[in-house]
C-alpha cells in the first residue's frame, strides 16, 4: 500500500525517503507498541502490570508537565524542544517514583525494584518524549496529527510509553523472579 501510494504521487525525487520514514514510522510504533499487548499477556499479572506502566508513565509525564510549566527555569535539549526543563524532568522521575510506590498497593515489588523501577521509568518516559520531539523537528513539524487538538496528536499520548513498557517488561522478565 505505501508503495502504491507513493506511485501514484508521480514523483521519484525523494521517493526512497518518503517510504522509508513511513515504513520507520509504522515499524517504530507497532514494534514498541506490542510490549503492551506482551506485557498483558503474562498469566496472573499481567493486567497488573499494565495497569502499574500506564499509571506511572502518564504520572511522570504529568510530573514533567506542571514541574515544568511552574518551575522550569533551566532549559533541558532546547535543541530538540523548546519547552524542556531540567525541573520537568526531576518532576517526572519524582513523581514517576510516587506512582510506583502507589502502585505497591495492587502489585507489591519489592521496594528495592519500586525504587529502581520509579527511576527507570522516569527517566524513561521523558527520552520517548524528546526522541519524538526530535523526531518532530527533524521533520520540520509541530504535531503528528490533529486528532487531538492542543495534544501534538495521538502519538503525543503515548511517546512515553513506546519509551517505558518494553523497558518495564524486561526489567520484570529479567530481573524480578515472579
Amino acid at each position: 500500500m505505501i508503495f502504491f501510494w507513493q506511485f501514484l504521487k508521480l514523483k521519484v525525487h525523494g521517493a526512497l525517503l518518503d517510504i522509508s520514514l513511513c515504513l520507520g514510522g509504522i515499524l517504530y510504533v507497532s514494534f514498541l507498541f506490542s510490549y503492551i499487548v506482551i506485557l498483558r499477556g503474562i498469566p496472573h499479572i499481567g493486567g497488573k502490570l499494565t495497569i502499574t506502566i500506564f499509571f506511572v508513565t502518564w504520572m511522570g509525564d504529568t510530573g514533567a508537565y506542571f514541574v515544568g510549566r511552574f518551575w522550569g527555569k533551566h532549559k533541558f535539549l532546547p535543541i530538540y524542544s523548546a519547552h524542556k526543563s531540567r525541573e520537568g524532568l526531576e518532576g517526572a522521575i519524582l513523581l514517576s517514583l510516587v506512582a510506583m510506590l502507589i502502585s505497591r498497593l495492587w502489585f507489591p515489588l519489592p521496594f528495592f525494584h519500586t525504587i529502581i523501577l520509579g527511576f527507570l521509568v522516569g527517566g524513561a518516559g521523558q527520552m520517548g518524549d524528546f526522541f519524538e520531539s526530535m523526531l518532530k523537528r527533524g521533520l520540520g513539524i509541530k504535531d503528528f496529527s490533529e486528532i487531538l487538538p492542543g495534544h501534538g496528536g495521538i502519538l503525543d499520548r503515548f511517546d512515553s510509553l513506546l519509551f517505558t513498557v518494553p523497558l518495564f517488561y524486561y526489567y520484570i522478565k529479567w530481573l524480578i523472579v515472579l
